[in-house]
């Protein structure tokens, strides 16, 4: 997930923090005309089901998704969509629920992820056991950020119970979101993923974009992704630099070794990718060590591209 970065700008420039954004709540899809453009007394049926749902109880999750499963198994994947989009956006008024409950269930959370001094993990108690069951029943996990455990949804789930349903483009929508939550990608504002990866992930959402335009639902939540891994790709972070520190100026130092694998690696393999065009003048900056030419670029890039937090 993307939303949980702690990130700098690289060659020495002044470092930026984005705010901790933990299970945003969303706005409900009810009554949103444009998302009931299909005339589908269905989508009115469910969303009216949806909205009468108890958004403060777990429980109500799996019961929504046998109802989402009654009513579209033979529906047009269009419709299952926007029912899918319902779904999402209730489920995430959940987690956010959960979140800010988490206190109140006088539960030790860090025992799920963390063992003792050792990595021994502790048994789960009989009440341990029964919140995580509810958790995974209902299609959320636990994750953490510099040592802090939170509930987040599960796309490992969402897709494994919607693929089915929706439309090829949300099918690999939600293959992709899965996929990079089982993956990861930074830890205390420092890269996990391998610099391959990373050019890969960015080019996927741009081929993405690229291949399902405005009118699929998450067309803005897709051209976010994308926008995100680019701004990190140039930029970098605070512990997975571009730059390689250790020099007093930038004169002296050099791309990183982690930058200077994923930049060759995308010339090589993507060459032809917008992603590319604009990563290769930087890398080929770097490369000649020419310093004015890397701050000019650099600087053009931020003019041009939003930060993930709109800076």
């Amino acid at each position: 997930m993307l939303l949980l970065a702690v990130l700098c700008f690289g060659c020495g420039q002044t470092e930026k923090k984005a705010p901790t954004q933990k299970a945003p709540k969303p706005v409900h899809a009810r009554n949103n005309a444009p998302l009931f453009q299909y005339g589908n007394p269905v989508l009115l049926q469910f969303d009216r089901y949806m909205a009468g749902l108890d958004t403060q109880s777990a429980e109500a999750c799996h019961l929504a998704i046998d109802t989402f499963k009654l009513l579209f198994k033979k529906q047009p994947a269009a419709a299952c969509d926007t029912a899918f989009y319902i779904y999402n956006q209730f489920h995430s008024l959940i987690c956010a629920y959960l979140n800010e409950h988490m206190a109140e269930d006088s539960i030790k959370y860090e025992e799920f992820l963390w063992g003792d001094e050792n990595g021994k993990m502790k048994p789960l108690s009989k009440r341990q056991k029964a919140v995580k069951n509810r958790l995974d029943r209902n299609g959320f996990e636990l994750g953490s950020e510099e040592g802090e455990v939170f509930i987040e949804q599960s796309q490992h789930f969402l897709a494994e119970q919607f693929t089915a349903y929706v439309s090829a483009p949300m099918k690999q929508y939600l293959i992709q979101e899965a996929i990079e939550q089982k993956e990861g990608f930074q830890e205390d504002a420092g890269l996990t993923i391998k610099p391959t990866v990373f050019a890969d992930r960015t080019v996927w959402w741009e081929n993405f974009i690229k291949a399902n335009p405005n009118s699929f639902i998450y067309s803005q939540k897709a051209t976010s992704n994308y926008n995100a891994y680019l701004y990190w790709l140039m930029i970098g972070m605070d512990n997975t630099s571009v730059r390689s520190w250790g020099k007093e100026n930038l004169a002296e130092d050099s791309l990183s070794e982690y930058f200077r694998e994923a930049y060759s690696y995308l010339q090589e393999k993507h060459p032809q990718t917008n992603t590319n065009t604009i990563v290769a003048p930087y890398f080929n900056a770097w490369q000649k060590m020419d310093t004015t030419e890397i701050t000019r670029v650099l600087n053009k890039f931020k003019e041009e591209h939003k930060s993930p937090w709109g800076e």
